[in-house]
Protein backbone atom coordinates (compact mmCIF):
# COMPACT_ATOMS: atom_id res chain seq x y z
CA UNK A 1 0.00 0.00 0.00
CA UNK A 2 1.30 3.51 -0.95
CA UNK A 3 2.76 5.98 1.72
CA UNK A 4 -0.20 8.05 1.09
CA UNK A 5 -2.91 5.13 1.44
CA UNK A 6 -1.43 4.28 4.31
CA UNK A 7 -2.18 7.74 6.05
CA UNK A 8 -5.58 7.92 4.60
CA UNK A 9 -6.32 4.49 6.11
CA UNK A 10 -4.67 5.35 9.64
CA UNK A 11 -7.21 8.19 9.74
CA UNK A 12 -10.22 6.15 9.61
CA UNK A 13 -11.89 6.30 12.58
CA UNK A 14 -12.14 2.57 12.57
CA UNK A 15 -8.37 1.96 13.46
CA UNK A 16 -8.43 5.03 16.36
CA UNK A 17 -5.83 3.54 19.36
CA UNK A 18 -4.26 1.30 17.39
CA UNK A 19 -0.55 1.49 17.47
CA UNK A 20 1.28 1.48 14.00
CA UNK A 21 2.85 -1.55 14.02
CA UNK A 22 -0.81 -3.65 15.11
CA UNK A 23 -1.91 -1.28 11.84
CA UNK A 24 0.24 -2.65 9.87
CA UNK A 25 -0.15 -6.22 10.94
CA UNK A 26 -4.18 -5.37 10.06
CA UNK A 27 -3.41 -4.17 6.72
CA UNK A 28 -0.87 -6.37 5.56
CA UNK A 29 -2.14 -7.55 1.81
CA UNK A 30 -5.24 -5.23 2.01
CA UNK A 31 -6.22 -3.57 -0.75
CA UNK A 32 -7.60 0.44 -1.20
CA UNK A 33 -9.37 0.16 -4.66
CA UNK A 34 -11.72 2.57 -6.47
CA UNK A 35 -15.13 0.87 -8.12
CA UNK A 36 -17.09 2.40 -10.82
CA UNK A 37 -20.91 2.95 -10.63
CA UNK A 38 -23.30 -0.77 -11.20
CA UNK A 39 -20.29 -2.39 -10.19
CA UNK A 40 -21.22 -6.21 -8.29
CA UNK A 41 -18.67 -6.38 -5.16
CA UNK A 42 -20.71 -9.96 -3.84
CA UNK A 43 -23.83 -11.53 -3.83
CA UNK A 44 -26.00 -12.82 -1.26
CA UNK A 45 -25.04 -16.41 -0.25
CA UNK A 46 -21.16 -15.66 -1.09
CA UNK A 47 -18.87 -16.24 2.31
CA UNK A 48 -16.74 -13.69 2.59
CA UNK A 49 -13.14 -12.93 1.89
CA UNK A 50 -12.74 -9.34 3.00
CA UNK A 51 -14.48 -6.52 5.06
CA UNK A 52 -15.47 -3.57 3.10
CA UNK A 53 -14.75 -0.39 4.40
CA UNK A 54 -16.69 2.42 2.22
CA UNK A 55 -14.83 5.84 2.13
CA UNK A 56 -15.88 7.75 -0.45
CA UNK A 57 -19.29 7.19 -2.74
CA UNK A 58 -22.65 4.87 -2.21
CA UNK A 59 -23.11 1.48 -1.90
CA UNK A 60 -26.49 -0.80 -2.33
CA UNK A 61 -27.29 -3.49 0.03
CA UNK A 62 -30.11 -5.06 -1.70
CA UNK A 63 -31.70 -8.66 -1.10
CA UNK A 64 -33.77 -10.67 -3.54
CA UNK A 65 -36.37 -13.77 -3.35
CA UNK A 66 -36.31 -17.28 -5.29
CA UNK A 67 -38.45 -15.71 -7.18
CA UNK A 68 -36.71 -12.72 -8.83
CA UNK A 69 -38.31 -10.04 -6.14
CA UNK A 70 -35.04 -7.65 -4.65
CA UNK A 71 -35.75 -4.99 -2.25
CA UNK A 72 -32.69 -2.41 -0.99
CA UNK A 73 -31.93 -3.32 2.97
CA UNK A 74 -29.49 -0.56 3.08
CA UNK A 75 -27.70 2.61 1.54
CA UNK A 76 -24.13 2.93 2.47
CA UNK A 77 -22.44 5.83 2.86
CA UNK A 78 -19.15 7.36 4.25
CA UNK A 79 -17.22 6.11 6.25
CA UNK A 80 -18.92 2.50 7.20
CA UNK A 81 -18.78 -1.23 6.95
CA UNK A 82 -20.66 -3.61 5.75
CA UNK A 83 -21.20 -6.65 6.40
CA UNK A 84 -19.28 -6.74 9.69
CA UNK A 85 -21.70 -9.68 10.91
CA UNK A 86 -20.68 -12.11 8.08
CA UNK A 87 -17.21 -11.41 8.06
CA UNK A 88 -16.49 -11.79 11.63
CA UNK A 89 -18.51 -15.40 11.95
CA UNK A 90 -17.63 -16.29 8.77
CA UNK A 91 -20.98 -17.03 7.71
CA UNK A 92 -22.59 -16.23 4.13
CA UNK A 93 -23.75 -12.79 3.53
CA UNK A 94 -27.59 -12.68 3.66
CA UNK A 95 -27.72 -9.55 1.14
CA UNK A 96 -25.71 -8.20 -2.02
CA UNK A 97 -24.04 -5.45 -2.57
CA UNK A 98 -23.34 -2.73 -5.64
CA UNK A 99 -21.90 0.12 -6.32
CA UNK A 100 -24.22 3.06 -6.74
CA UNK A 101 -21.62 5.75 -6.75
CA UNK A 102 -18.00 5.93 -8.13
CA UNK A 103 -16.29 4.87 -4.42
CA UNK A 104 -13.19 4.15 -2.65
CA UNK A 105 -13.25 1.10 -0.67
CA UNK A 106 -10.99 -0.05 1.83
CA UNK A 107 -10.80 -4.65 1.55
CA UNK A 108 -9.46 -6.18 4.57
CA UNK A 109 -8.73 -9.88 4.74
CA UNK A 110 -11.07 -11.54 6.28
CA UNK A 111 -9.10 -13.94 8.08
CA UNK A 112 -6.54 -11.37 9.00
CA UNK A 113 -9.14 -8.97 10.59
CA UNK A 114 -10.52 -12.42 12.56
CA UNK A 115 -7.15 -13.14 13.63
CA UNK A 116 -6.06 -9.87 14.68
CA UNK A 117 -9.18 -9.30 17.04
CA UNK A 118 -8.58 -12.16 19.15
CA UNK A 119 -4.81 -10.25 19.96
CA UNK A 120 -5.82 -6.79 19.62
CA UNK A 121 -8.40 -5.47 22.40
CA UNK A 122 -8.84 -2.15 21.15
CA UNK A 123 -10.04 -3.40 17.86
CA UNK A 124 -12.06 -6.06 19.13
CA UNK A 125 -13.94 -2.86 20.70
CA UNK A 126 -13.92 -0.65 17.60
CA UNK A 127 -15.57 -3.73 15.40
CA UNK A 128 -18.20 -4.13 18.55
CA UNK A 129 -19.10 -0.52 18.34
CA UNK A 130 -19.70 -1.04 14.26
CA UNK A 131 -21.65 -3.98 15.00
CA UNK A 132 -23.73 -1.93 17.82
CA UNK A 133 -24.30 0.52 15.12
CA UNK A 134 -25.50 -1.37 12.63
CA UNK A 135 -27.83 -3.03 15.42
CA UNK A 136 -29.34 -0.01 16.29
CA UNK A 137 -29.95 1.29 12.58
CA UNK A 138 -31.36 -1.92 11.45
CA UNK A 139 -33.98 -1.04 14.71
CA UNK A 140 -34.28 2.60 13.47
CA UNK A 141 -35.61 1.19 10.36
CA UNK A 142 -37.77 -1.74 11.44
CA UNK A 143 -39.63 1.08 13.75
CA UNK A 144 -39.96 3.06 10.64
CA UNK A 145 -41.65 0.53 8.50
CA UNK A 146 -44.04 -0.49 11.59
CA UNK A 147 -44.98 2.53 13.04
CA UNK A 148 -45.67 5.35 9.83
CA UNK A 149 -47.36 4.69 7.13
CA UNK A 150 -45.52 4.79 3.31
CA UNK A 151 -46.28 8.60 2.92
CA UNK A 152 -45.12 9.34 6.84
CA UNK A 153 -41.70 7.60 5.89
CA UNK A 154 -41.16 9.42 2.48
CA UNK A 155 -42.00 13.01 4.11
CA UNK A 156 -39.59 12.17 7.00
CA UNK A 157 -36.57 10.76 4.63
CA UNK A 158 -37.16 14.23 2.84
CA UNK A 159 -36.93 16.32 5.60
CA UNK A 160 -33.90 14.82 7.06
CA UNK A 161 -32.53 15.99 3.75
CA UNK A 162 -33.50 19.24 5.05
CA UNK A 163 -31.22 21.37 7.35
CA UNK A 164 -33.53 22.03 10.62
CA UNK A 165 -32.63 25.88 10.19
CA UNK A 166 -34.34 25.74 7.18
CA UNK A 167 -37.79 25.85 6.46
CA UNK A 168 -37.77 24.96 2.50
CA UNK A 169 -35.22 23.02 0.83
CA UNK A 170 -34.64 22.56 -2.48
CA UNK A 171 -32.27 19.21 -3.61
CA UNK A 172 -31.79 16.67 -5.94
CA UNK A 173 -31.85 13.19 -5.43
CA UNK A 174 -28.73 10.75 -5.77
CA UNK A 175 -30.49 7.79 -6.04
CA UNK A 176 -32.92 6.54 -8.70
CA UNK A 177 -36.42 6.36 -6.93
CA UNK A 178 -36.92 2.77 -7.46
CA UNK A 179 -34.17 2.57 -5.33
CA UNK A 180 -35.82 4.95 -2.86
CA UNK A 181 -39.06 3.08 -2.69
CA UNK A 182 -36.74 -0.04 -2.18
CA UNK A 183 -34.99 1.66 0.74
CA UNK A 184 -38.43 3.02 1.99
CA UNK A 185 -40.24 -0.60 2.03
CA UNK A 186 -43.05 0.35 -1.00
CA UNK A 187 -43.08 -0.72 -4.38
CA UNK A 188 -41.79 2.51 -7.07
CA UNK A 189 -45.91 2.79 -7.97
CA UNK A 190 -46.51 3.22 -3.93
CA UNK A 191 -43.47 5.95 -4.17
CA UNK A 192 -45.11 7.57 -6.88
CA UNK A 193 -48.44 7.92 -4.94
CA UNK A 194 -46.76 9.07 -1.76
CA UNK A 195 -45.19 12.07 -3.69
CA UNK A 196 -48.79 13.22 -4.89
CA UNK A 197 -50.52 13.01 -1.69
CA UNK A 198 -46.97 15.03 -0.24
CA UNK A 199 -47.98 17.66 -2.42
CA UNK A 200 -50.89 18.82 -0.25
CA UNK A 201 -47.70 19.24 2.82
CA UNK A 202 -46.01 21.66 0.44
CA UNK A 203 -43.93 19.06 -1.16
CA UNK A 204 -43.15 19.07 -5.19
CA UNK A 205 -41.02 16.98 -7.58
CA UNK A 206 -39.63 17.93 -10.69
CA UNK A 207 -38.00 14.81 -11.79
CA UNK A 208 -35.36 13.71 -9.51
CA UNK A 209 -35.47 17.34 -8.08
CA UNK A 210 -37.80 18.04 -5.22
CA UNK A 211 -38.54 20.92 -3.31
CA UNK A 212 -40.07 21.26 -0.05
CA UNK A 213 -41.63 24.62 0.10
CA UNK A 214 -42.55 24.46 4.02
CA UNK A 215 -40.85 22.10 5.93
CA UNK A 216 -42.76 22.96 9.51
CA UNK A 217 -45.99 22.04 7.48
CA UNK A 218 -44.19 18.34 6.30
CA UNK A 219 -43.30 17.75 9.88
CA UNK A 220 -46.47 18.29 11.41
CA UNK A 221 -47.86 15.59 8.63
CA UNK A 222 -44.68 12.88 9.31
CA UNK A 223 -44.16 13.64 13.19
CA UNK A 224 -40.33 13.34 12.92
CA UNK A 225 -38.75 11.29 15.40
CA UNK A 226 -35.50 11.58 16.96
CA UNK A 227 -35.24 8.00 17.84
CA UNK A 228 -35.30 7.21 14.32
CA UNK A 229 -35.07 10.39 12.79
CA UNK A 230 -31.93 11.71 14.17
CA UNK A 231 -28.21 11.43 13.24
CA UNK A 232 -26.27 9.23 16.07
CA UNK A 233 -22.90 10.15 17.35
CA UNK A 234 -20.19 7.65 16.45
CA UNK A 235 -20.41 4.93 18.39
CA UNK A 236 -18.35 3.48 21.29
CA UNK A 237 -17.91 0.35 23.54
CA UNK A 238 -17.37 2.27 27.62
CA UNK A 239 -14.66 0.79 29.28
Amino acid sequence: MRVKDQNLVRSLPFFNGLEDDQLAELTRGALLQRFPKETQLFEQGDRPDFLHILIDGTVELYASSADGRETVIELVTPVDSFILAAVLTDTPYLMSSKVLEPAQILMLSAHRLRQQIMQQPKLALTMMASLAGHFRRMVRQVKDLKLRTSTQRLGAWLLHQVPETQENGEFDLRVSKQVLAGRLGMSPESLSRAFAALSEHGVHVRGRQIVVEDAGKLRMFCHPDILIDGDEKELCVLK
